[in-house]
């Protein structure tokens, strides 16, 4: 008690001498002020009080703008719009059971150590909320929350969302194919967020997991990072059941979370890949070749990806060639050179033939100049064209 009096008197000796607290010793003031000054002053404190107030909704909303979004919030966008609906009802659960975990934390809480921590949020987690099975395609949060059904990443996001809330600091891991979460005490502790039993495991049993397995080859993973794989792992889904067109849409939402993941981009190159194919098989060739130039816009090295656009590339101008589409087909060998096993020549004899062989020799006499201009740097084959369409040139 003496201490504490002792801090209040010194506070207030401190106060009394602040600089702004003191009352100035003199006459004071004995000038009266101008009426010009008077004015001026009553627009300054007008002026001032006008920013103020206009300053405090902008400062309120750029506040709002700027905060951190919090993982569920996260896990919301991830999921996309469509969901609203279940978000809310997820959201009300999920507050539900904030509101238990106050309720029910053991009286000795603050003696637990962090793992005996991680322990009860845990199995609350797995008692009250994740009653549902493991689905290996069940990525998505607000379903784990309302139906109780659930994979690593769907769990993982899950548990980190209830330590955070509890205070355990914890950090999503990643390796190839899977995540965990791990609980940073000491010693760390890996967590395998999908085995309800896990706490229960001897070390051996736990060491077998492909998080422990994973070593140093893990990867920590970010709020963004973890949430990106609710969409990731969709993409793979579409891309499965041949809706490209989804699975890049997912991709995209994915790589805009988290882009710098290198296997989200390569994905999506091979999805562009099998796209085009597709287009291919369909005869689209226009639209495989629009596939063909987003591949290329990502810079990818991958050599089956090469090879493959290389075999499009013929296949596209086969189609074109038949369809009477030369111009196209030697624009693009143009744009692909060395690419396909088309030359310039061949599709320009094709288009000579044709046009002789709808008797239209005007187009022929026109197709072949052009032909010689556009391999002028080949005299030979100049030479050899010249020769076998001596017919269509002046004599």
């Amino acid at each position: 008690m003496g201490n504490l009096l002792r801090g209040k008197r010194e506070r207030a000796h401190l106060k009394d001498l602040s600089p702004e607290n003191q009352i100035p010793v003199g006459t004071g003031m004995t000038c009266p002020w101008k009426e010009s000054e008077r004015l001026f002053w009553i627009v300054v404190y007008a002026y001032v009080t006008f920013q103020i107030a206009w300053g405090i909704p902008q400062s309120a909303t750029g506040q709002t703008v700027s905060r951190p979004a919090t993982l569920v919030e996260l896990s919301w966008a991830a999921e996309g719009n469509d969901f609203a609906a279940e978000h809310q009802q997820a959201n009300a659960k999920l507050q539900e059971h904030f509101q238990w975990m106050a309720a029910h934390l053991p009286p000795k809480w603050g003696r637990y150590s962090l793992q005996e921590r991680g322990e009860w949020v845990f199995e609350s987690m797995h008692d009250r909320l994740l009653t549902g099975e493991y689905l290996e395609d069940q990525n998505a949060l607000s379903t784990a929350i309302l139906e109780g059904d659930f994979n690593c990443v769907s769990a993982t996001i899950l548990y980190q969302i209830l330590a955070d809330y509890a205070g355990l600091p914890t950090m999503a891991m990643q390796t190839r194919g899977h995540v965990w979460c791990r609980l940073l005490s000491r010693p760390e502790l890996d967590i395998e967020t999908t085995c309800p039993t896990w706490f229960l495991l001897e070390p051996h049993d736990q060491s077998q997991s492909p998080g422990i397995q994973a070593g140093d080859g893990a990867r920590a993973l970010s709020a963004y990072g973890l949430v990106a794989k609710i969409p990731y792992n969709r993409a793979s889904l579409l891309a499965a059941e041949g809706d490209y067109h989804g699975a890049i849409a997912h991709l995209d939402r994915s790589l805009s979370l988290d882009p710098a993941d290198p296997a989200a981009r390569k994905n999506r190159v091979a999805i562009l890949n099998n796209w085009a194919v597709q287009c291919i098989h369909n005869h689209d060739g226009d639209q495989a070749l629009k596939l063909i130039e987003k591949i290329e816009s990502q810079h990818s090295v991958d050599a089956d990806i090469t090879e493959n656009q290389a075999r499009m590339v013929d296949a596209v101008i086969d189609e074109w060639v038949q369809e009477g589409r030369y111009a196209e087909a030697i624009r693009l060998l143009h744009w692909k050179q060395g690419a396909s096993r088309w030359s310039l020549r061949s599709v320009y004899e094709d288009w000579i033939d044709d046009a002789k062989a709808r008797g239209e020799w005007l187009e022929a006499k026109n197709v072949l100049r052009e032909a010689i201009t556009a391999l002028a740097k080949d005299p030979l084959t100049v030479a050899q064209l010249r020769r076998q369409y001596r017919n269509l040139l002046p004599s």
